[in-house]
């Protein structure tokens, strides 16, 4: 069972120095952390390193996290959803090392272990944002050894709201160094939309906030008791964030043909997002691979094993290195 031991997260970021791949130093409290959101991949390979330290991007500190194989033959840059944060991705992480990958991923702002308010951005370009400056420290720190923490090929692979922001970096910075951009249950619109979008107009002029809904988005009791357990959630919707995704879809929404293809993984019990909409979207707008779990809900990284099972064997047809 996931989270069985007790993890401050205070006592970690009070322990966080600038990321670097010099130092050997390890906060103490990161075993914590790593116990009990299950980043221990050391059955995985035995010589993983993993990096941990701030980034910073505009306002904000960004807790980012390398986990590098000794000899990786391509790279994952990892995005996750809204709520969510870098230790509930451990399913992901591991197939990904498995396959012979370093992984680079972060908490956006608001999220997991980085700073800003919970749960809420001004403008999605934020977000945006977190991705360019992750790069220029990365190449400004590494310089010429960057080719080698980060070997080409690069892939991106995004979570709901992840997605919409690795899609949105893509459209704004340049695809051509990406192999493959991975997305599951990509955001465009929400559920029901239709009708919470009048919800919104009423909220945005009479309170900032309500209180989180916690959904089972995942048919995953082990997955479900840790979201309610979780030192890292949020437990509060601010109407600031709704309103970025609002503006942001409205524009994404307005684009043309979106210049490179889709890799999708989106399951039919999908009550998060308005995901046939989305998927239509997507079909009418680049060349889409579309994975379709009969039975799946939003979260399908941490989904049930037999969910699991079908979409890292989808993902190993595309995405792991020819031997």
């Amino acid at each position: 069972m996931r989270g069985q031991g007790a993890f401050d997260p205070q006592q970690l970021t009070d322990q966080l120095g600038a990321f670097s791949l010099e130092s050997d130093q390890v906060p103490t409290a990161l075993p914590s952390y790593t116990d009990f959101y299950r980043l221990d991949f050391a059955d995985v390979q035995p010589q993983l390193r993993h990096h941990i330290g701030w980034v910073p991007s505009g306002d904000f500190t960004i807790a980012a996290q390398l986990f590098a194989v000794p000899e990786p033959r391509g790279t994952a840059f990892m995005c996750h959803g809204y709520y969510d944060h870098v230790g509930l991705f451990g399913h992901l992480i591991e197939f990904l090392l498995r396959a012979g990958l370093n992984v680079l991923t972060f908490d956006f702002p608001g999220h997991g272990l980085s700073s800003g308010p919970r749960a809420t951005i001004e403008s999605f370009d934020h977000y945006v944002a977190v991705l360019v400056d992750l790069q220029h420290y990365l190449e400004s720190q590494l310089g010429d050894h960057a080719a080698a923490a980060f070997p080409q090929p690069w892939h991106v692979l995004g979570q709901s709201m992840g997605g919409a922001i690795a899609m949105e970096y893509l459209l704004q910075y340049g695809h051509e160094r990406f192999s493959e951009v991975v997305l599951f249950a990509p955001l465009i619109r929400p559920a029901s939309w239709g009708i919470n979008r009048w919800v919104y107009e009423i909220a945005r002029r009479t309170i900032t906030q309500r209180k989180r809904t916690v959904t089972e988005n995942a048919e995953n009791p082990e997955f479900i008791d840790l979201m309610k357990r979780d030192p890292l959630a949020p437990d509060v919707l601010p109407v600031q964030w709704v309103t970025a995704m609002v503006n942001w879809m409205k524009a994404f929404e307005q684009r043309g043909k979106l210049p490179f293809p889709l890799h999708i993984a989106q399951g039919d019990q999908d009550k998060t997002i308005d995901w046939r909409h989305n998927i239509a979207f997507f079909s009418s707008h680049t060349d889409v691979d579309l994975l379709r779990i009969p039975g799946a809900r939003h979260h399908l990284v941490n989904e049930s094993a037999h969910i699991r099972a079908q979409l890292f064997q989808w993902m190993s047809e595309f995405i792991t290195p020819a031997h």
